[in-house]
Formats: C-alpha cells, sequence, structure tokens
C-alpha cells in the first residue's frame, strides 16, 4: 500500500506577469487604434471617430512619456522599489512604519482649549504614575489596572464637583423647555 504523504502530483502555478507602465501604455493605445479601424469600417460614425482620435492623440502622448521615463535609470529604479513595496516587501515595509499603538488618535475637535490643557495635565500625571509604579517594581496588568481605576476616581470627583457648582444639573427635566 502506498503511504499517504507521497504525493507525485504537481500543478502547473503561472508566473504573474507585472505590466510596466510602458506595457500597459502601449496597449491602451493598440486597443483604441484596433476599436478606431473598427469603426472607420461602418458608416455615419464620425462623431465617434473625432472622439476616438481624441483618445488616440492623448494616449501617444502618455505613451511617449512612458518611452521618455523608460530611458531614464532613476525613473526605473524608482519604479522598482515601488513595485516591491506594493508586492512582495509590502508587509516589511508597512510593519516598520507602523507605530506601537493600535487605535487612532483620539479626536479632540469638541473639547475647548481649557479642556484640551487639562487633558495635556492628566496625560503628565498619568504618565508620571505609570513611571513611579514602574520604579518601585510593580508589574504591568497591575500598573494598568490601577490606571484605570485612577482615571475612574478623577472623573467621577470632576463629575461630583460640577453637579455641586450647578445642582440643577442633575436635574433629569433640566434644559427641556
Amino acid at each position: 500500500m502506498a503511504d499517504a504523504s507521497d504525493d507525485d502530483t504537481f500543478t502547473f502555478i503561472p508566473p504573474q506577469i507585472r505590466l510596466t507602465p510602458f506595457d500597459r501604455r502601449l496597449r491602451e493605445l493598440r486597443e483604441l487604434q484596433e476599436r478606431y479601424e473598427e469603426l472607420a469600417r461602418q458608416p455615419n460614425k464620425e462623431r465617434r471617430l473625432a472622439e476616438l482620435k481624441y483618445q488616440i492623440r492623448e494616449a501617444k502622448k502618455r505613451f511617449e512619456e512612458e518611452k521618455r521615463r523608460d530611458g531614464d535609470e532613476n525613473w526605473r529604479r524608482r519604479r522598482d522599489v515601488d513595485s516591491w513595496r506594493s508586492g512582495e516587501g509590502r508587509e516589511l515595509r508597512n510593519s516598520s512604519r507602523r507605530k506601537v499603538r493600535d487605535k487612532p488618535n483620539e479626536d479632540l475637535s469638541h473639547m475647548t482649549d481649557e479642556q484640551k490643557e487639562e487633558r495635556k495635565r492628566d496625560q503628565r500625571a498619568d504618565g508620571n504614575f505609570v513611571k513611579r509604579r514602574e520604579a518601585k517594581g510593580v508589574a504591568v496588568a497591575n500598573i494598568q489596572a490601577e490606571l484605570i481605576v485612577r482615571q475612574q476616581q478623577r472623573n467621577s470627583m470632576r463629575q461630583a464637583a460640577l453637579e455641586t457648582e450647578n445642582p440643577m444639573t442633575s436635574d433629569p427635566y433640566f434644559g427641556m423647555f
């Protein structure tokens, strides 16, 4: 009986051919010229032929530009780097550019200048708190838990201070009418 791990079947995987900008422009120009020739054989297509003439003129300009660029060694080197970044080198490049944090910046557009300053002071105080706890040798998980409790206490103290300043704001019907 044959071993199940012996696999002698081969699957042909054709290589992916990447077209250069020069090849793409040449293909675009040829397709437009073929469409023009097809329409030229048909009667009463002058308007469409005029549109195609304009498109062919523009395609020739783009093709000439790519032909000029293709002769430039610096341009070709940059194009090769870009193709590497978009293909096999994409993950490597993106990982090297990625920040440590995993969530986007907070939107502060709704805050007043005073609130932004208060937020900066809070961040600095939290940073100092974390540094002090790390210096004492507290585990990172414990520091994070203590930090969350600290932030919640700070928010509840501020909320209580706001309510004592204006007791009407704690009324659920305040501001309805």
